[in-house]
């Protein structure tokens, strides 16, 4: 009896241990999937608050309206030296100045050229993207100029209205002043494009005709930049670069930069030019930015990247090896009376019908941004607006100075009558000036 009674105690000692192991090893496999759940909430509320809270850096300079009205609009009494800085300050401007992608925008359309921005990263300058026809103009319209945030809505879906080349970061500072040359690709800048040269050297008008199409698609090259550098040799080329002044174009078979400043002359004892010590300060539009020469810092240390350069010095030597040619235009050296920007439609009469505007143009005489239509009802009150972008790059120059307007949008406003239209034109000079105002009928 005492056996049984002692089997019984001690089966009675062994359950409360194994329930307490079965209730442990449920309540373990409890937590296991509460922890699992609160890690995978935990993760995705991380990367929500990481996209909610993006780190914009510090933008000390950012693109203002008062930064581009700074640049005076030329006029016919300014002296060549301050037309040519206005157009030093407006490249420097355009591959210098901050700015934020409000979102990630990729740009670009070959391995070439394509260039990824990230929200938030700290950006210098237009980038680059060839065929484009981005400006300063433009830019400021989608451009916060307090925190320096740029949208990017637009630009990402428009990318060849927001880059640019360096024809066209060149040609948009030049035309500023000049409407004397046709600024295209930098085999055409030469002399039958309205382009003057600059110093001894010989230039032959067969250099006007670069190259012709061939019925294959291909191509037959007549000269090259290089080959005028060849012919003319170290010393006149040396001589023609230290007679540019600040403004002038130096170009090349695949590139154009724009001086900046009076070059610096280091001449030998026998009078021949140093190529290696003299120097001339250059501006312009690159297609890479992993230099250390474009580098640059915010006031509180931020590093950032501009996309050309606001100022590098380059060699006599270093330009004569890679056929660099010196240019300038007739307005610098006032040959040619620099005009006030104008814009204007081939039809006057005071009131004009949807017809009549798809079928009329707008011509100016300098390069044409962007067309502003606005609409008024009886009051004066604006109750519409439109724009249209011009995608047109400087290598299709013909057609910079003209625009046509669709006047599909303006029917319903017929209809109801008593509206007045205005249209006006952002042009290279920096102004904005009427070309049409009337009833719309």
């Amino acid at each position: 009896m005492k056996k049984l009674i002692a089997l019984v105690l001690a089966l009675l000692m062994l359950l409360p241990l194994c329930a307490c192991t079965t209730e442990e090893a449920v309540t373990e496999t409890a937590e296991a999937v509460e922890t699992k759940e609160t890690e995978t909430e935990k993760k995705t509320e991380e990367k929500t608050e990481e996209k909610k809270e993006v780190v914009y850096e510090k933008v000390d300079k950012p693109l203002t309206r008062a930064d581009l009205d700074a640049i005076p609009i030329a006029n016919s009494s300014m002296t060549t030296d301050q037309l040519r800085q206005i157009c030093i300050d407006y490249i420097k401007l355009s591959v210098s100045f901050q700015w934020l992608p409000d979102r990630d925008m990729a740009l670009g359309d070959d391995k070439d050229t394509f260039r990824s921005f990230k929200e938030g990263n700290l950006e210098g300058g237009i980038p680059y993207i060839n065929t484009a026809s981005g400006n300063l103009y433009r830019i400021l319209e989608y451009y916060d100029s307090e925190t320096g945030i740029l949208d990017c809505s637009f630009f990402g879906e428009n990318p060849k209205l927001f880059g640019t080349a360096c024809s066209g970061t060149a040609g948009w500072a030049w035309y500023r002043v000049v409407n004397s040359a046709e600024i295209n690709w930098t085999h055409s800048m030469n002399v039958k494009h309205g382009f003057v040269p600059v110093g001894p050297y010989k230039y032959d008008h067969s250099f006007d005709i670069v190259w012709k199409s061939n019925p294959d698609g291909t191509r037959t090259t007549f000269y090259s930049w290089k080959d005028v550098c060849k012919e003319n040799g170290k010393q006149v080329m040396y001589e023609s670069y230290a007679m540019t002044l600040p403004a002038d174009c130096y170009s090349s078979n695949g590139h154009v930069r724009m001086a900046i400043d009076k070059p610096v002359v280091v001449r030998n004892e026998d009078g021949t030019i140093d190529g290696e010590k003299s120097y001339v300060m250059q501006a312009e539009q690159g297609l890479y930015n992993t230099g250390e020469h474009h580098r640059r810092t915010t006031s509180d240390g931020t590093e950032y990247l501009i996309r050309g350069n606001d100022g590098r010095a380059f060699t006599f030597a270093e330009l004569f090896k890679d056929g660099y040619v010196p240019h300038t235009f007739k307005e610098f050296l006032g040959t040619d009376p620099v005009e006030d920007g104008a814009a204007s439609l081939d039809y006057t009469d005071a009131s004009i019908t949807p017809e009549a505007l798809t079928k009329a143009t707008l011509t100016a005489n300098y390069s044409i941004s962007d067309v502003f239509t606005v609409i008024r009802d009886a009051e004066g009150k604006e109750i519409a607006a439109y724009t249209k972008r011009m995608s047109n790059h400087f290598t299709k120059q013909v057609g910079m100075g003209k625009a046509t307007l669709p006047a599909t949008y303006l029917a319903p406003y017929v209809q109801k009558g008593g509206h007045t239209i205005e249209i006006r034109a952002q042009l290279s000079t920096g102004a904005i000036v009427t070309a049409y105002s009337g009833a719309l009928v």
